[in-house]
């Protein structure tokens, strides 16, 4: 699935369907989804889709894959009709088992459910790694200290020489 769909109407009589999830958590198992009850008996057949008026009100977008809340109001229904997890197929699942299924998309994008679960991938370092970062440091905080030190004991002692020969040199 390219986004996050809430089924209206299968393959199945029934309103269900098959996908599997291993994109999402791994798993392997075919796991069933299912239009909801009042929208299977609403949506009959593909006829049933053309021409649909209707909202949709649902949570903002957030990274529990395993929870949905929401509601569908339907112009010529009057009850509002409650939505969960079972009625939506997530990005990333592969639909298995079903020939096809109708659905509006409700997140699109970086608001899927998928990538507000992804993130961004941390940079490992191993042992060896930070012990030869941390001897590097070592060595290069070394060479910076003897150089100070060199170039002050170098300067004094020139200045001092200097000052010694000009002595000499006047004698």
């Amino acid at each position: 699935m390219p986004a996050d769909l809430l089924i209206l109407h299968s393959s199945d009589k029934k309103g269900c369907c098959y996908v599997e999830t291993k994109n999402l958590d791994g798993e392997t198992n075919l796991k069933i989804k299912n239009t909801q009850k009042d929208l299977n008996y609403y949506f009959k057949n593909e006829g049933d889709l053309t021409g649909i008026n209707g909202e949709i009100i649902c949570e903002k977008p957030n990274n529990a894959i395993h929870k949905f809340e929401g509601q569908i109001s339907i112009a010529n229904h009057q009850d509002k009709i409650p939505l969960g997890p079972e009625n939506i197929i997530l990005r990333g699942c592969s639909l298995r088992n079903t020939d096809y299924v109708y659905g509006v998309c409700v997140f699109t994008g970086h608001d899927t459910k998928l990538m507000k679960n992804s993130a961004n991938a941390k940079y490992k370092f191993s042992t060896l790694e930070v012990m030869t970062n941390n001897a590097i440091l070592l060595i290069l905080g070394t060479q910076i200290i003897m150089s100070c030190i060199g170039s002050l004991v170098g300067s004094t002692w020139t200045y001092k020489n200097s000052q010694s020969a000009m002595d000499l040199a006047e004698c």
